[in-house]
């Protein structure tokens, strides 16, 4: 879980928040969950019962094999085995699907309502020319959306996706693979200070710095020594990049990056949006278990943190306001 970590107005926010989240997960949430441990149950006993079948499948798969191929004149090629595996594996994780399907996607829908005018749906990420546009994201193949949510929150319209990117590769021998190029959360917002060119903002990659590099953008060089030493920027205007990455900017974009723990994050200005990228490479926004009861408020309290730093990129970057940046 993740700590607040704000100056006193936005710690005063927190609270007052979190307090009414609390009597929110009372009046609403809790009820709803407690209906719902009878579904998880159900599909939990369904889980066990599939194993313990397969435990029985898959030895009789073996022995039928060995005894055709050894004691008859048929021959059975062992990678029907291996079919019959994936089959299993299919199967067992049948319950889990529809468990995620009929109660995560209820308890998510039912959160998301506390903060108002927020909605919740899952599958449909980003579009990838937005992706593609933003310049932060790395080469990919193939993405994968799952969690996603629309709303404003302190008169800045955002959108915030879990994305997952892969890339897809031959080895020098041939083989196919597949390499998570990124995982984490992609949110675009609304600024109010206008600008008309691109910056991004980048993590420093040290020595691999000079194998960067952009046609169409100058590399930007800044007064801030710290913020030098994490970030590195390029722009298509040298003058509205300062414009945009003012000291005090540039002091919460690190403020940022220790709200996040270190992660890796990423900011394209550009549209008169912000699209900030944060590799956390962990899955976000689970507010429901399978093998443990979910009248436990631990995990729905996890995501409630989780909305809580999206929601203090605003109050970090000061996206309201539209001058004193």
């Amino acid at each position: 879980m993740m700590t607040p970590d704000f100056e006193n107005i936005e710690y005063e926010q927190y609270t007052n928040l979190k307090s009414r989240f609390d009597q929110y997960y009372q009046t609403t949430l809790y009820p709803f969950l407690k209906q719902k441990e009878d579904t998880r149950l159900k599909y939990v006993n369904r889980f066990w019962f599939l194993l313990l079948l397969s435990f029985f499948v898959l030895p009789m798969a073996i022995l039928v094999i060995y005894f055709v191929n050894n004691y008859s004149e048929i021959n059975i090629d062992w990678g029907i085995f291996y079919i019959i595996v994936a089959v299993a594996v299919f199967v067992l994780r049948g319950p889990f699907a529809k468990y995620r399907k009929e109660v995560k996607n209820d308890v998510m829908d039912l959160f998301v309502r506390f903060f108002d005018g927020f909605s919740y749906h899952q599958g449909a990420g980003l579009s990838p020319a937005l992706l593609e546009r933003s310049r932060i994201f790395p080469a990919y193949t193939k993405a994968k959306a799952d969690d996603c949510f629309d709303g404003v929150y302190d008169d800045v319209a955002l959108r915030v996706c879990e994305e997952h990117l892969e890339k897809e590769y031959r080895t020098s021998k041939g083989k196919r693979r597949v390499q998570t190029v990124f995982q984490g959360i992609a949110v675009e917002m609304g600024m109010k200070k206008p600008f008309k060119g691109q910056t991004i903002v980048l993590k420093d990659s040290g020595f691999f710095n000079k194998f960067k590099g952009f046609n169409d953008l100058e590399r930007v060089k800044l007064e801030d020594v710290i913020f030098e030493k994490h970030f590195e920027v390029y722009s298509s205007d040298q003058i509205e990049a300062r414009y945009l990455l003012t000291t005090a900017f540039m002091e919460r974009i690190l403020k940022l990056k220790e709200l996040y723990k270190g992660k890796k994050i990423e900011i394209s200005f550009y549209a008169n949006k912000i699209l900030l990228a944060i590799d956390t490479r962990e899955d976000m926004f689970e507010p429901c278990s399978f093998f443990k009861t979910n009248l436990n408020k631990e995990k729905i309290d996890t995501v409630f943190e989780q909305f809580w730093t999206i929601f203090s990129v605003i109050h970090v970057l000061k996206l309201n306001q539209n001058t004193g940046m």
